[in-house]
């Protein structure tokens, strides 16, 4: 049994010793956030293709992550088959920059759709470990799913401009949440040095 404990052990120091790559992404993230505020005149084509490259950025890095963690509750299906999307996504999007452009605001929607829904797994195996902050990663992951649903329904309903606003507003939240969890696992990697 304490054999069972030891390797387990292992496996999530393992798992959470690259804890920094979640900070630099969430950093990119907010960055982002940030930047879609400061210049709404901008044009939607460059819009498009920064969130393009911002995509397969971070489908990469989930990737990388995933690949790293060797423990299954740390999520590391959910946080795999999200990298892998959003490297198809960011590839299709850089392809095709027009079509990038057109469907923006469904590729948003649904990307930070999965992004929400990824955050709820991640956040359910951190709760179920006991881990402090998973309710929180529930939580945030709760308000990027309604984030999401908005910025799906406003192209509809109040046009590119409101898209516009519920992106910033995503991508702050999204970027905020990424850095906290970063920590979250900072802290984590630091427990298992002691």
């Amino acid at each position: 049994m304490q054999q069972i404990l030891m390797a387990r052990v292992e496996r999530m120091k393992h798992a959470v010793k690259n804890w920094w790559l979640l900070l630099l992404l969430g950093i990119a993230v907010l960055g982002t956030g940030i930047f879609i505020f400061a210049y709404p005149g901008i044009s939607y084509v460059a819009m498009a293709m920064t969130f393009a490259v911002l995509v397969l950025v971070s489908g990469i890095v989930s990737v990388v992550v995933a690949a790293s963690n060797t423990n299954p509750a740390m999520g590391k299906g959910w946080i795999m088959a999200g990298g892998i999307i959003e490297i198809l996504l960011g590839l299709l999007l850089i392809m095709f920059p027009a079509i990038a452009a057109a469907s923006l605001p469904l590729f948003l929607g649904f990307w930070l759709l999965f992004r929400s829904f990824r955050m709820i797994g991640v956040g359910a195996n951190l709760t179920s470990l006991k881990v402090s902050g998973g309710v929180w990663t529930i939580i945030v992951g709760v308000l990027l799913l309604i984030c999401s649903v908005m910025i799906l329904a406003q192209p509809i309903l109040f046009g590119v401009e409101a898209v516009v606003i519920w992106v910033g507003v995503s991508f702050v939240m999204a970027g905020i949440a990424m850095a906290i969890s970063a920590f979250q696992l900072k802290g984590l990697h630091r427990h298992f040095e002691e």
